[in-house]
C-alpha cells in the first residue's frame, strides 16, 4: 500500500507513529525478502560482487540541481553508481551508470525500470514489494530502516544481509560501493537542497525558491527531505571509510553538503 502525501507528512510529526511504521515497513520487507529469495537467490548474487573492485574508484551521481551534461559525459568510462530518476537525463548524454540502485517505492515510475538497459540494477524489496520488476538484470536487496532517529546509525558490511536506509538512496550507494571494494569514491551531483524539509520534530518546511533536481519535477512536493536524519547518514558513512581506509570526497559543483571534504571535480578527469 502507498500511502498519500498527506498522510505520510502526518505520521512524520509523530515520533511514536514513525517507529511504528518503521517497524511494520521492516517485518513486511523482512517476509516479503525471505519468501523472494529463497527461489531468486539474490543474497549470492550480491555476495559474488563482494570485494570485486578493490583499489578502484567510483563516482556516486546525485541528481542535484548543479550536475551537468558536461561532467556525465566527463565520467562516461569511468565507474559510476546512479539511482531513482537519474534515467530522467539519459535522452541527453550517451552516460549511463553501472550500478543503478532503486530504493523509494514512491516514485512513480511503474514499467519504466522494468525497460532499463543498464548492467546492473539494485532494487529494494521495499520498492519490489510494492511494483514488482520484470528487469532480467534487477537484483533485489533487502533495506532495513532504523525504528528511531539515532546517532548509532548502523552501516552495512554484508549487503547480501542487508542495507541499511536513512532518508537518502545516496547512503545506500556508498554502502554497496564499499561493500564491493572500491577505494576511492567521488559525489557529484549531491546539492544536499530540497523543496520540502523535515526537522527532527517533524515540522515540514516548504521552500518554494529551492530546486531539487537537475530535472523537472512533475511532483515537486512529494519528496520530503529529513536534512538532519541524512547529514547524521553521511557522518556514519564518512565514519565507516575513515575507519576502513576509503576515501570518500564530495566533487560536487556548489551545493550545501560539507559533511566530506571537498575537491575540484574537473582536477579528477
Amino acid at each position: 500500500m502507498i500511502l498519500k502525501v498527506k498522510t505520510r507528512k502526518n505520521i512524520l510529526k509523530i515520533p511514536f507513529a514513525r517507529e511504528v511504521s518503521n517497524y511494520i515497513v521492516n517485518v513486511g520487507n523482512e517476509l516479503f525478502y525471505s519468501k523472494l529469495n529463497s527461489t531468486r537467490q539474490f543474497d549470492k548474487k550480491i555476495r559474488s560482487i563482494k570485494g570485486t573492485k578493490t583499489g578502484k574508484r567510483c563516482f556516486i551521481v546525485g541528481s542535484g540541481p548543479s550536475l551537468t551534461l558536461n561532467q556525465l559525459e566527463a565520467i562516461k568510462c569511468e565507474d559510476c553508481f546512479g539511482a531513482n530518476r537519474i534515467y530522467k537525463m539519459f535522452e541527453k548524454t550517451v552516460w549511463r551508470p553501472k550500478y543503478y540502485v532503486i530504493q523509494d517505492k514512491y516514485d512513480s515510475t511503474k514499467g519504466i525500470y522494468e525497460k532499463l538497459d543498464v548492467e546492473n540494477l539494485f532494487i529494494s524489496d521495499f520498492y519490489w514489494k510494492e511494483h514488482g520488476m520484470s528487469n532480467p538484470n534487477a537484483i533485489c536487496y533487502h533495506i532495513k530502516r532504523a525504528l528511531k532517529q539515532t546517532r548509532n546509525l548502523p552501516f552495512s558490511e554484508d549487503c547480501s544481509t542487508f542495507v541499511q536506509a536513512a532518508s537518502t538512496v545516496t547512503f545506500t550507494m556508498i554502502q554497496l560501493a564499499c561493500y564491493m571494494g572500491y577505494s576511492e569514491i567521488y559525489l557529484i551531483g549531491m546539492d544536499h537542497t530540497y523543496a520540502n524539509v523535515t526537522n527532527d520534530k517533524g515540522v515540514i518546511i516548504q521552500k518554494n525558491n529551492v530546486k531539487s533536481h537537475a530535472f523537472e519535477d512533475e511532483k515537486p512536493n512529494e519528496v520530503v527531505a529529513n536534512i538532519a536524519y541524512m547529514e547524521q547518514a553521511y557522518r556514519t558513512a564518512k565514519n565507516y571509510c575513515e575507519s576502513h581506509d576509503i576515501k570518500i570526497y564530495n566533487a560536487t559543483l556548489g551545493g550545501a553538503l560539507e559533511i566530506f571534504e571537498r575537491v575540484d571535480f574537473w582536477k579528477l578527469i
